[in-house]
């Protein structure tokens, strides 16, 4: 769809592939393949244990993001599949499951999708079965598919079996709260993570594109991010006595979140500065 293959069809989706970069301009894609979770050894020793957990902002448009392989792991969220291949992507909404199912991407590709299961409350017989996500897997025939897709549920559920809060987070924050869990970082770099509207309207670089609401909408309320993201910092932060994680907002907040000043491990930083640590 928006990978180009260099050696079977004109265009693809699958690895091996040249990826598009901010000039619209195709360039090799450094493989992250192979190893069970699709990341090599090599790949994730030089990652360093740091991760780049990606979102759709408008503020990550200067960014390259094949600039980033070299230094840390990548997690995104929704459509940056469309033309851009992260090291892990993460679904939440039901119709973007969908859209991407219907792709190639996932046969090498691989992806959490939240409540990706066939088990249901609910008998197939019976007229609200259809109201329910096993419905939606039964309906993509995800029961004997090759695609990689692993359910986020069972990777947060695994983490904290006792809380059934985390489950319900929204996209971006379920990317950065399973990065933290699969990948034990030191380090998270939060790009595009946009918690406001520079413009007052619909902040999001998909925006017009199926499966999203259009430019002229209002922008997304923040306060549900604001407090999932706060849980994870908390998550991974001074109480956490296994782990402490660091977090970096790269270029996104345009005001002081409240709810986050008396976070110790939170940090908001310019792309230049990210580049000064990356670089150091």
């Amino acid at each position: 769809m928006y990978f180009r293959e260099s050696t079977r069809a004109p265009w693809s989706t699958v690895p091996n592939v040249t990826n598009l970069n901010s000039q619209n301009e195709w360039e090799p894609l450094t493989s992250s393949l192979e190893e069970t979770d699709g990341i090599s050894p090599v790949r994730r020793a030089k990652a360093n244990k740091r991760v780049f957990a990606v979102g759709n902002g408008e503020s990550r448009k200067s960014i390259n993001l094949s600039d980033l392989y070299e230094f840390g792991i990548i997690y995104g969220c929704n459509a940056l599949y469309r033309d851009f291949r992260p090291d892990a992507l993460v679904v939440v909404d039901p119709v973007m499951k969908e859209e991407i199912w219907e792709t190639d991407y996932l046969l090498e590709n691989k992806a959490y999708f939240k409540d990706w299961t066939s088990v249901s409350p609910i008998a197939p017989h019976e007229w609200a079965f259809k109201s329910t996500p096993a419905y939606l897997y039964q309906k993509l025939g995800a029961e004997n598919s090759p695609k990689r897709v692993v359910n986020s549920n069972d990777v947060i559920i695994g983490r904290f079996p006792d809380d059934a809060i985390r489950t319900g987070y929204a996209a971006g924050p379920t990317s950065v709260l399973i990065s933290c869990i699969e990948e034990e970082p030191d380090e998270v770099y939060l790009i595009g993570h946009d918690l406001f509207s520079p413009s007052g309207k619909f902040n999001n670089v998909y925006k017009d594109s199926q499966n999203y609401l259009g430019s002229l909408t209002p922008p997304t309320p923040p306060q549900n991010w604001i407090l999932q993201l706060k849980r994870t910092f908390d998550d991974f932060g001074i109480g956490d006595n296994k782990h402490l994680v660091q977090f970096y907002m790269v270029n996104s907040l345009e005001k002081e979140v409240d709810e986050w000043k008396l976070l110790v491990n939170i940090h908001h930083i310019t792309l230049n500065e990210m580049w000064k640590r990356l670089n150091r």
